[in-house]
């Protein structure tokens, strides 16, 4: 917990099992390396990372120091995961383990071999279900229809919106920013924009009755202002 809270810009300190907090990992720069929710439990904490590959893990190994008592291990074959959205998401969470719609945003318990825990949610309660192999035929959605409504939501997710191209204050993700906590990497960029009240770029929605694609400039009066 320790190791983790000084990487990372939220607390994690006093984090209780069945708990769960978000956080964001930045370089020196304060740029984003990614964003994770972090689930603890009795002997350990269990990182949601949304970067993949590997990149999260091999950016925490670079700070672990010999007297660090800290064990990285890559869990995504073993926890699958699945979000569950929409209408029926709490009548299902209820029925598979007992408690769903009442419990707290990022909560989480353990179900047989796997764990169920309390997401945001997306046009109805949200869900992960990790750990319990679901039947790809004729009952997932298609992951680009996750995404129309994470963007709808307006949720950040890497590596569009969430990468070294922003800081999480541009991303909007002050909830994962303790602004009272002790050091971490990035720390004094980021409390300086946040005193500041400046930033140079910020995520926003945008409607358009054209077709737009991922990456382009957009301008205003020949002057560009975003992507």
């Amino acid at each position: 917990v320790d190791f983790l809270h000084r990487m990372s810009t939220g607390n994690l300190l006093g984090i209780a099992p069945g708990e769960g907090r978000t956080t964001v990992f930045t370089t020196p720069i304060a740029r984003m390396v990614d964003y994770a929710v972090v689930l603890a439990f009795e002997d350990s904490l269990l990182i949601l990372s949304g970067a993949g590959q590997g990149k999260l893990e091999r950016w925490l190994r670079k700070y672990i120091f010999f007297n660090d008592d800290v064990q990285l291990v890559d869990e995504s074959d073993a926890l699958p995961m699945t979000g569950l959205y929409g209408a029926d998401a709490d009548d299902f969470a209820n029925g598979f383990a007992g408690k769903g719609s009442d419990a707290a945003l990022w909560s989480h318990r353990k179900v047989g071999q796997g764990v169920l825990v309390k997401a945001p949610p997306l046009e109805g309660a949200g869900y992960y279900l990790l750990g319990v192999p679901v039947a790809a035929s004729g009952q997932l959605s298609p992951l680009s229809q996750y995404h129309d409504l994470r963007i709808r939501a307006g949720y950040p997710a890497a590596p569009n919106e969430i990468s070294d191209a922003y800081i999480p204050l541009e991303a909007g993700l002050t909830s994962a920013i303790s602004f009272s906590k002790g050091c971490y990497i990035g720390q004094e960029i980021i409390a300086r924009m946040e005193s500041r009240g400046q930033l140079a770029k910020r995520l926003v929605k945008l409607e358009s009755e054209g077709v737009l694609h991922e990456g382009d400039s957009l301008q205003a009066d020949g002057t560009a202002v975003g992507n």
